[in-house]
Protein backbone atom coordinates (compact mmCIF):
# COMPACT_ATOMS: atom_id res chain seq x y z
CA UNK A 1 0.00 0.00 0.00
CA UNK A 2 2.77 2.42 0.97
CA UNK A 3 4.84 1.53 -2.10
CA UNK A 4 1.86 1.91 -4.43
CA UNK A 5 0.95 5.28 -2.93
CA UNK A 6 4.56 6.48 -3.19
CA UNK A 7 4.78 5.46 -6.86
CA UNK A 8 1.51 7.22 -7.60
CA UNK A 9 2.63 10.43 -5.89
CA UNK A 10 5.97 10.40 -7.75
CA UNK A 11 4.15 9.85 -11.05
CA UNK A 12 1.80 12.77 -10.34
CA UNK A 13 4.76 14.91 -9.32
CA UNK A 14 6.59 14.08 -12.58
CA UNK A 15 3.46 14.81 -14.59
CA UNK A 16 2.97 18.18 -12.91
CA UNK A 17 6.64 19.14 -13.29
CA UNK A 18 6.79 18.26 -17.00
CA UNK A 19 3.42 19.88 -17.71
CA UNK A 20 3.86 23.23 -15.98
CA UNK A 21 7.67 23.49 -16.37
CA UNK A 22 8.15 25.92 -13.51
CA UNK A 23 11.59 26.40 -11.93
CA UNK A 24 10.14 25.93 -8.45
CA UNK A 25 8.79 22.49 -9.42
CA UNK A 26 11.74 20.30 -10.48
CA UNK A 27 11.19 16.78 -11.72
CA UNK A 28 11.74 13.78 -9.42
CA UNK A 29 14.77 12.86 -11.55
CA UNK A 30 16.39 16.25 -10.89
CA UNK A 31 15.82 15.92 -7.15
CA UNK A 32 17.10 12.34 -7.17
CA UNK A 33 20.26 13.49 -8.95
CA UNK A 34 20.75 16.21 -6.35
CA UNK A 35 20.29 13.66 -3.56
CA UNK A 36 22.91 11.44 -5.18
CA UNK A 37 25.50 14.21 -5.53
CA UNK A 38 24.84 15.51 -2.01
CA UNK A 39 25.17 11.99 -0.64
CA UNK A 40 28.34 11.08 -2.49
CA UNK A 41 29.84 14.48 -1.69
CA UNK A 42 29.23 13.96 2.03
CA UNK A 43 27.18 17.14 2.48
CA UNK A 44 23.91 15.29 2.99
CA UNK A 45 25.33 12.88 5.56
CA UNK A 46 27.12 15.65 7.45
CA UNK A 47 24.03 17.83 7.77
CA UNK A 48 21.75 14.88 8.53
CA UNK A 49 24.00 13.88 11.43
CA UNK A 50 23.98 17.47 12.76
CA UNK A 51 20.18 17.55 12.72
CA UNK A 52 19.88 14.07 14.27
CA UNK A 53 22.29 15.03 17.05
CA UNK A 54 20.22 18.09 17.92
CA UNK A 55 16.91 16.23 17.80
CA UNK A 56 18.10 13.21 19.81
CA UNK A 57 19.81 15.39 22.44
CA UNK A 58 16.69 17.54 22.82
CA UNK A 59 14.40 14.51 23.06
CA UNK A 60 16.59 12.92 25.74
CA UNK A 61 16.46 16.13 27.76
CA UNK A 62 12.68 16.33 27.30
CA UNK A 63 12.29 12.69 28.36
CA UNK A 64 14.53 13.04 31.41
CA UNK A 65 12.56 16.10 32.55
CA UNK A 66 9.10 15.17 31.29
CA UNK A 67 8.76 11.72 32.86
CA UNK A 68 9.58 12.64 36.48
CA UNK A 69 7.76 15.97 36.36
CA UNK A 70 4.67 14.26 34.96
CA UNK A 71 4.80 11.71 37.77
CA UNK A 72 5.30 14.38 40.43
CA UNK A 73 2.46 16.51 39.01
CA UNK A 74 0.02 13.61 39.16
CA UNK A 75 1.16 11.49 42.11
CA UNK A 76 1.99 14.02 44.84
CA UNK A 77 -0.14 16.64 46.58
CA UNK A 78 2.43 19.38 46.05
CA UNK A 79 2.78 18.43 42.41
CA UNK A 80 -0.98 18.50 41.82
CA UNK A 81 -1.35 21.90 43.47
CA UNK A 82 1.77 23.60 42.07
CA UNK A 83 3.48 21.78 39.20
CA UNK A 84 0.41 20.59 37.32
CA UNK A 85 -1.09 24.12 36.96
CA UNK A 86 2.28 25.44 35.80
CA UNK A 87 2.59 22.77 33.10
CA UNK A 88 -0.98 23.35 31.89
CA UNK A 89 -0.63 27.14 31.97
CA UNK A 90 2.67 27.26 30.06
CA UNK A 91 1.75 24.62 27.46
CA UNK A 92 -0.11 27.01 25.07
CA UNK A 93 2.80 29.49 24.92
CA UNK A 94 4.39 29.68 21.43
CA UNK A 95 7.77 28.54 22.73
CA UNK A 96 9.52 28.88 19.37
CA UNK A 97 9.49 32.65 19.95
CA UNK A 98 11.99 32.07 22.76
CA UNK A 99 14.79 31.35 20.26
CA UNK A 100 16.27 34.90 20.33
CA UNK A 101 16.26 34.96 24.14
CA UNK A 102 17.75 31.47 24.37
CA UNK A 103 20.35 32.51 21.81
CA UNK A 104 21.56 35.29 24.11
CA UNK A 105 21.56 33.05 27.19
CA UNK A 106 22.82 29.72 25.81
CA UNK A 107 24.61 30.57 22.60
CA UNK A 108 23.86 29.38 19.08
CA UNK A 109 24.05 25.60 19.40
CA UNK A 110 22.40 25.06 22.75
CA UNK A 111 19.63 27.57 22.01
CA UNK A 112 18.53 25.32 19.14
CA UNK A 113 18.61 22.21 21.29
CA UNK A 114 16.87 24.01 24.16
CA UNK A 115 13.89 25.23 22.13
CA UNK A 116 13.35 21.71 20.72
CA UNK A 117 13.60 20.26 24.23
CA UNK A 118 11.15 22.79 25.67
CA UNK A 119 8.53 22.16 22.99
CA UNK A 120 8.88 18.36 23.05
CA UNK A 121 8.79 18.32 26.85
CA UNK A 122 5.07 19.00 26.96
CA UNK A 123 3.70 15.96 25.06
CA UNK A 124 5.85 13.72 27.25
CA UNK A 125 4.97 15.42 30.53
CA UNK A 126 1.26 15.69 29.73
CA UNK A 127 0.98 12.05 28.60
CA UNK A 128 2.79 10.88 31.72
CA UNK A 129 0.66 13.09 33.93
CA UNK A 130 -2.66 11.91 32.49
CA UNK A 131 -1.80 8.20 32.35
CA UNK A 132 -0.33 8.19 35.86
CA UNK A 133 -3.63 9.43 37.31
CA UNK A 134 -5.39 6.39 35.79
CA UNK A 135 -3.09 3.69 37.18
CA UNK A 136 -5.13 0.72 38.52
CA UNK A 137 -5.94 1.33 42.17
CA UNK A 138 -6.37 -2.37 42.91
CA UNK A 139 -2.74 -3.04 41.94
CA UNK A 140 -1.58 -0.11 44.02
CA UNK A 141 -3.52 -1.44 47.02
CA UNK A 142 -2.01 -4.90 46.46
CA UNK A 143 1.54 -3.53 46.54
CA UNK A 144 0.76 -1.50 49.67
CA UNK A 145 -0.83 -4.51 51.40
CA UNK A 146 2.45 -6.38 50.88
CA UNK A 147 4.36 -3.61 52.66
CA UNK A 148 5.35 -1.68 49.55
CA UNK A 149 6.21 1.99 49.76
CA UNK A 150 5.12 4.80 47.44
CA UNK A 151 8.31 4.21 45.46
CA UNK A 152 7.38 0.55 44.99
CA UNK A 153 3.97 1.60 43.70
CA UNK A 154 5.59 3.95 41.18
CA UNK A 155 8.14 1.39 40.00
CA UNK A 156 5.95 -1.72 39.86
CA UNK A 157 2.51 -0.30 39.02
CA UNK A 158 2.55 3.23 37.67
CA UNK A 159 5.56 3.16 35.33
CA UNK A 160 4.63 -0.11 33.58
CA UNK A 161 1.08 1.20 33.17
CA UNK A 162 2.06 4.56 31.68
CA UNK A 163 4.55 3.23 29.09
CA UNK A 164 1.97 3.09 26.23
CA UNK A 165 0.93 6.68 26.98
CA UNK A 166 4.55 7.73 27.33
CA UNK A 167 5.37 6.25 23.92
CA UNK A 168 2.37 8.03 22.42
CA UNK A 169 3.62 11.30 23.87
CA UNK A 170 7.08 10.52 22.54
CA UNK A 171 5.66 9.92 19.04
CA UNK A 172 4.00 13.33 19.13
CA UNK A 173 7.20 14.87 20.48
CA UNK A 174 9.30 13.34 17.67
CA UNK A 175 6.97 14.68 14.97
CA UNK A 176 7.08 18.10 16.58
CA UNK A 177 10.86 17.98 17.00
CA UNK A 178 11.54 17.76 13.26
CA UNK A 179 9.27 20.72 12.57
CA UNK A 180 10.95 22.79 15.29
CA UNK A 181 14.48 21.82 14.25
CA UNK A 182 13.85 23.35 10.82
CA UNK A 183 12.86 26.66 12.41
CA UNK A 184 15.78 26.56 14.86
CA UNK A 185 18.36 25.67 12.22
CA UNK A 186 17.11 28.26 9.75
CA UNK A 187 17.29 31.00 12.39
CA UNK A 188 21.10 30.94 12.48
CA UNK A 189 22.74 28.89 9.71
CA UNK A 190 25.23 26.65 11.51
CA UNK A 191 24.64 23.41 9.67
CA UNK A 192 21.82 20.92 9.64
CA UNK A 193 19.06 20.08 7.19
CA UNK A 194 17.02 23.14 8.16
CA UNK A 195 19.99 25.39 7.42
CA UNK A 196 20.47 23.72 4.04
CA UNK A 197 16.80 24.21 3.19
CA UNK A 198 17.01 27.90 4.07
CA UNK A 199 20.32 28.33 2.21
CA UNK A 200 19.15 26.67 -1.01
CA UNK A 201 15.82 28.51 -0.87
CA UNK A 202 17.69 31.83 -0.75
CA UNK A 203 19.75 30.70 -3.77
CA UNK A 204 16.61 29.50 -5.62
CA UNK A 205 18.27 26.10 -6.00
CA UNK A 206 15.01 24.19 -6.08
CA UNK A 207 16.33 20.63 -6.71
CA UNK A 208 18.61 20.97 -3.66
CA UNK A 209 15.77 22.52 -1.65
CA UNK A 210 13.48 19.58 -2.44
CA UNK A 211 16.27 17.09 -1.71
CA UNK A 212 16.78 18.39 1.83
CA UNK A 213 13.05 18.74 2.48
CA UNK A 214 12.59 15.10 1.46
CA UNK A 215 15.48 14.01 3.69
CA UNK A 216 14.11 15.87 6.71
CA UNK A 217 10.63 14.48 6.05
CA UNK A 218 12.01 10.95 5.76
CA UNK A 219 13.76 11.29 9.12
CA UNK A 220 10.50 12.37 10.73
CA UNK A 221 8.54 9.49 9.20
CA UNK A 222 11.16 6.88 10.10
CA UNK A 223 11.48 8.12 13.68
CA UNK A 224 7.70 8.16 14.10
CA UNK A 225 7.42 4.65 12.66
CA UNK A 226 10.15 3.34 14.98
CA UNK A 227 8.42 4.59 18.12
CA UNK A 228 5.06 3.38 16.82
CA UNK A 229 6.57 -0.10 16.31
CA UNK A 230 7.96 -0.04 19.86
CA UNK A 231 4.56 0.94 21.19
CA UNK A 232 2.82 -1.88 19.28
CA UNK A 233 5.43 -4.41 20.43
CA UNK A 234 4.95 -3.38 24.05
CA UNK A 235 1.16 -3.66 23.74
CA UNK A 236 1.45 -7.14 22.20
CA UNK A 237 3.64 -8.16 25.10
CA UNK A 238 0.91 -7.14 27.54
CA UNK A 239 -1.79 -9.15 25.77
Amino acid sequence: MVVTTSILLIALWHLAATTFKKPYLPTPAQVLAELYWSLTGGVLVENTLITLRRVVTALLIALVLGLPSGLIASRTAVGRSLLRPIILATYPIPHVTLIPILFWILGVEWSKIAVIAIITYYPIALSTMEWATRAPREYEDLVKSMGGSRLHVIVYVVIPYIIPGLLTGLRIAVSTAYAVVFIAESFVLTGGLGAQIEYNWSRLDYPALYAYVITLSALGVLSYALIWALEKAYMRRLL
